[in-house]
C-alpha cells in the first residue's frame, strides 16, 4: 500500500487526531507551567519550616505546598530565626519563571519535535520508522511542553490531564527511543519489541497511582512516596538511553548505505548534544544522591539539539525516506534577497553617515554608496553561496570541484595513457575502491549502473570508445568502505567518464591529424563499405524486380489460361512487391537512423491489433504452402504508448526472417505474454538457429551469418539493426534465445507504464 492509500485509512485518521489531542493537552500544560509559583525573595528556603499547613522537609514539600496557588496569591511562611524561634511572614507568591527564557525554550523544543513528528507521519504513514518516530516526537515534545506534573494544579479536574500525560510521556520516551533505534537494525520480532515498554509502563502506573492519591487527599507524605520512585525512573532512563546508543552503533556498523549511515550520524549527534548533557549533568548525579552539576532547567536547554539534528537528517539525508530536498535555486534566491536587502541597508547607512559632512551632495553620496556596497557584497555573496554549497550540498560541492580540477588538468594532456592513468588516480582518490579498470569485457561480471548501486557490488559504466577504438566499460570494484554506490557517486562517475571521453576524443583527433595514414585507411574502409552496400542493395532490388517483370510478361502473353495459376502468379507478384517495398522501407529507415533524423510518434495503441495487422501481411504467402503462422494473444487489451507503424515494421522483419530461415518446416509462432515488468511479443521459429559466436553480432549493421547467407542470399543485414533502434526509442529491449539447428526466439520487451 502506498503513502496515499495509507493516509486514507481509519487508523491514519485516528492516529493523527490522537496526536493533535496530545499536542493540545501539551500546550495546555505549558500554559499551566507558566503559572508555576516561586518563593518570594524575602524567604530563604534553608530556613523554611512550614508553608501554610504543609510541613517542609525538602524541595518536594515546597513544590507540593505551592501547587494549588497562583502568582500574586499570599501564603504564610514559617521561618526559623537565629534565636531558635519561628517567625511567620505572610507574603505574595512570585512567578517561578519570572524574567527567564526557559518556558519559551521549552515551547520551541516541544513544538519543533511535535512538528517533525507530524511531518514524518503525514508524509510516510506506512513506514514503520516514521510511525515510531511520530510516537516518540509526540511523547518527548509533550513532556518538554508540560515540563512538570504538579505545576498549575487547580480545583478543576482538567488540570490533572496534562499531569497524567506528562507522567505517561516521560515514561514512554526512553522506550520509544530504544524502539526507534532498534528499527534501524531490525530489532527482533514484534512481541519481543513490545517487551521494552514493560518497565516504563510499570514505573508510570506506580507514579500515576501515587500522584493521584497525593493530590486528591491531599497528602505531602504520599507525595514524598511519589518522588521516591524517581531514582528508579532515572536508572530506567539512563539504561534505555545507553541501549539506544548501542543499537544505533550496531546499525551504523552494519549499514552498507552511505545515506543511512549519515542519518544515524545525525541521530547520534542529537543524542550526544541533546540528551547526554541532561543525563550526565543532571539525571545521573541525582540518581546517585549527589548534587547535580546543572539545574534541571538549564540541562533541558540542550534538548534543542534534538529537533535540529533530526531536521538535518530528514532534509539533507532523507531520514525515513522523506523526499524533502533543499532546492539549490530556492536557497540562492533567498540568498539574493538577503544580499539585496543588506545592500540597500548599507547604502542608507552610508548616506546618513556621510551626508553630515557632504551636505548638498546627496547624489554623489548615493553613487559612492552603491560603488562601495558593490565592492563589499560581491565577494560576500560568493562566500555565502560557497557556504550554502558546503553546508547543504557538501558531497555535490566536493564532487563538482573534483570534476573541474580533472577537466582542467586533462585538457593539458596529450598522451592517451597518461590521461587514463590520471583518470584512475582521481577516481581512486575521491572514491577509494578495491579495483578499477577500463576494458571491453566489463558487463560479464559486473552489473551496469543501477544494478550495482542496489546491491553494493561493483559498478560498470559504458564508455563510447576505449583507447583501442572499440566499445568498452569503466569497471569499478566494491568500495573499500563496504558501502553502496550512491546517486552522487554515479553522477560523479558519469561526469568524469564524459570528460574522459571528450579528452580521449580530442587526443584521438590529434593523433589522426598527425598520422594521415590512419585517416586514409579509415576513408578506404568507408569506400569499401559503400561499395559492398551498393552491391547488396543492387542485388536486393534486382531480384524482386526481375521476378515481377517475368511474371508480368508471362501473364500479358495470354499463355496462362488456368484461373488458379493466374491467381497464384498475381499473389507471387504481390509478395515480391511487398518484399521490395519492405526492403526499400528498411533502407530509408536506416538512412534516417544514420543521420539521426529518424523520429517516432508514440500514442496509445492496442498491441493485439498491431500483431494482427503484421500477421495479416503474411497470410496470403503461407496459406496452402505447408506453412503455419500461429498467433497467441492474452484476452485483455494491452494498451501502450507506441509508434504502431514502427512496431508493426519490427514484427514484419522478425516474421519474415522466421519464415526465410525455417528450412522445410515453416512453423512460426507469435505470442503476446506478460513478462512481469514488461509486455513481451515473442516470435519463435523452428529454423536453422544462430551460432553462439554470431549472437553478439546479429544487431550490427550489414552483418549476416554465413549459414544464413547460404540459405537465403537476399538481405542487407539491416533488419535487426532497425529493430534494435525501434525498441530503444520505446525504452524497451530486444532479446534473443537460439539453439543452432533447433530454432530461435526473438522477444520484443515493452516496459509497462
Amino acid at each position: 500500500m502506498g503513502d496515499r492509500d495509507g493516509r486514507k485509512t481509519p487508523a491514519f485518521g485516528f492516529s493523527l487526531l490522537a496526536g493533535i489531542l496530545v499536542l493540545l493537552v501539551g500546550l495546555y500544560g505549558h500554559h499551566l507551567l507558566r503559572l508555576r509559583c516561586g518563593l518570594p525573595p524575602e524567604v530563604d528556603p534553608r530556613l523554611l519550616v512550614r508553608i501554610d499547613n504543609t510541613e517542609i522537609r525538602g524541595e518536594s514539600d515546597e513544590r507540593f505546598a505551592l501547587t494549588r496557588k497562583t502568582p500574586g496569591e499570599s501564603a504564610d511562611f514559617f521561618l526559623r530565626t537565629p534565636e531558635g524561634g519561628i517567625e511567620r511572614k505572610t507574603l505574595p507568591l512570585v512567578p517561578y519563571f519570572a524574567r527567564t527564557i526557559f518556558p519559551s525554550v521549552f515551547l520551541f523544543i516541544g513544538l519543533a519535535c511535535s512538528a517533525l513528528g507530524f511531518l514524518t507521519f503525514i508524509l510516510r504513514p506506512d513506514d514503520r520508522k516514521a510511525r515510531i518516530y511520530y510516537g516518540l516526537s509526540l511523547a518527548f515534545g509533550s513532556a518538554i511542553l508540560i515540563s512538570g506534573e504538579e505545576y498549575g494544579l487547580g480545583r478543576s479536574w482538567t488540570t490533572f490531564v496534562p499531569s497524567l500525560l506528562f507522567i505517561v510521556a516521560y515514561a514512554a520516551s526512553p522506550a520509544l527511543l530504544l524502539h526507534f533505534s532498534l528499527a534501524f537494525s531490525g530489532g527482533g520480532k514484534r512481541p519481543r519489541r513490545l517487551l521494552i515498554f514493560v518497565p516504563g509502563a510499570i514505573v508510570a502506573t506506580a507514579q500515576i497511582a501515587a500522584f493521584l492519591v497525593a493530590f486528591l487527599e491531599p497528602s505531602a507524605a504520599v507525595f514524598r512516596t511519589y518522588n521516591a520512585y524517581y531514582p528508579l525512573f532515572r536508572a530506567y532512563t539512563i539504561i534505555y538511553a545507553a541501549l539506544s546508543i548501542v543499537a544505533l552503533n550496531r546499525a551504523f556498523r552494519r549499514s552498507p548505505d552511505d545515506e543511512e549511515r549519515a542519518q544515524i550520524k545525525w541521530i547520534f549527534f542529537g543524542l550526544t548534544v541533546g540528551i547526554l548533557p541532561y543525563l550526565v549533568l543532571y539525571q545521573a548525579p541525582v540518581a546517585i544522591g549527589v548534587a547535580p552539576l546543572l539545574s534541571e532547567e538549564i540541562s533541558t536547554i540542550f534538548f534543542v539539539g534534538i529537533p535540529l539534528a533530526f531536521s538535518v537528517a530528514i532534509v539533507k539525508y532523507r531520514l525515513m525516506n522523506i523526499g524533502l530536498v533543499i532546492n539549490r535555486s530556492l536557497v540562492y534566491s533567498l540568498l539574493t534577497v538577503f544580499t539585496v536587502g543588506m545592500y540597500l541597508v548599507f547604502i542608507e547607512l552610508a548616506q546618513r553617515i556621510f551626508a553630515r559632512w557632504l551636505a548638498g551632495r546627496e547624489l554623489g553620496v548615493t553613487i559612492a554608496g552603491v560603488f562601495l556596497a558593490a565592492l563589499a557584497f560581491q565577494p560576500a555573496q560568493h562566500r555565502i553561496q560557497t557556504f550554502v554549497d558546503k553546508a547543504f550540498f557538501r558531497q555535490s560541492y566536493d564532487y563538482r570541484r573534483t570534476i573541474m580540477a580533472f577537466n582542467e588538468k586533462a585538457q593539458q594532456m596529450v598522451d592517451r595513457d597518461g590521461l587514463l592513468d590520471f583518470f584512475r588516480r582521481e577516481i581512486t582518490r575521491v572514491l577509494p575502491v578495491e579495483s578499477l579498470r577500463i576494458g571491453p569485457d566489463a558487463g560479464a561480471r559486473t552489473k551496469p549502473e543501477g544494478g550495482a548501486e542496489g546491491d553494493g557490488a561493483g559498478l560498470a559504466l559504458p564508455l563510447a570508445v576505449d583507447p583501442g577504438g572499440g566499445p568498452c566499460f569503466l569497471v569499478l570494484g566494491r568500495k573499500k568502505s563496504g558501502s553502496r554506490y550512491t546517486r552522487e557517486d554515479v553522477e560523479l562517475l558519469r561526469s568524469m567518464s564524459g570528460e574522459l571521453q571528450v579528452n580521449l576524443d580530442r587526443v584521438r583527433l590529434q593523433e589522426e591529424v598527425i598520422y594521415e595514414r590512419a585517416s586514409r585507411e579509415k576513408l578506404d574502409e568507408i569506400n569499401r563499405l559503400k561499395t559492398e552496400f551498393i552491391s547488396t542493395v543492387s542485388h536486393e532490388l534486382r531480384t524482386p524486380l526481375n521476378s515481377i517483370q517475368s511474371l508480368a510478361e508471362l501473364l500479358r502473353s495470354g499463355r496462362i489460361k488456368d484461373r488458379d495459376k493466374t491467381e497464384a502468379y498475381l499473389a507471387l507478384m504481390a509478395a515480391e512487391s511487398t518484399r521490395l517495398s519492405r526492403f526499400l522501407h528498411n533502407i530509408l529507415d536506416y538512412g534516417k537512423i544514420e543521420q539521426r533524423v529518424k523520429t517516432y510518434h508514440l500514442q496509445p495503441a492496442v498491441l493485439q491489433d498491431v500483431i494482427e495487422e503484421a500477421a495479416a501481411i503474411f497470410r496470403p504467402l503461407i496459406d496452402g504452402r505447408g506453412a503455419r503462422l500461429e498467433i497467441l494473444l492474452v484476452p485483455e487489451a494491452v494498451r501502450l504508448d507506441i509508434d504502431a507503424d514502427a512496431v508493426k515494421q519490427a514484427l514484419i522483419n522478425l516474421i519474415d526472417n522466421a519464415i526465410k530461415y525455417s528450412g522445410g518446416k515453416k512453423d512460426v509462432t507469435v505470442e503476446l505474454a506478460d513478462g512481469g515488468r514488461t509486455w513481451d511479443i515473442r516470435v519463435a521459429d523452428r529454423g536453422i538457429g544462430i551460432p553462439p559466436d554470431d549472437l553478439k553480432k546479429i544487431f550490427e549493421k550489414f552483418f549476416r551469418s554465413p549459414r544464413a547467407g547460404q540459405m537465403c542470399p537476399e538481405g542487407a543485414g539491416l533488419g535487426l539493426k532497425i529493430i534494435r533502434h525501434i525498441m530503444d526509442a520505446h525504452r524497451g529491449d530486444i532479446l534473443v534465445r537460439s539453439v543452432e539447428g533447433e530454432g530461435s526466439v526473438f522477444t520484443l520487451a515493452f516496459p509497462k507504464p
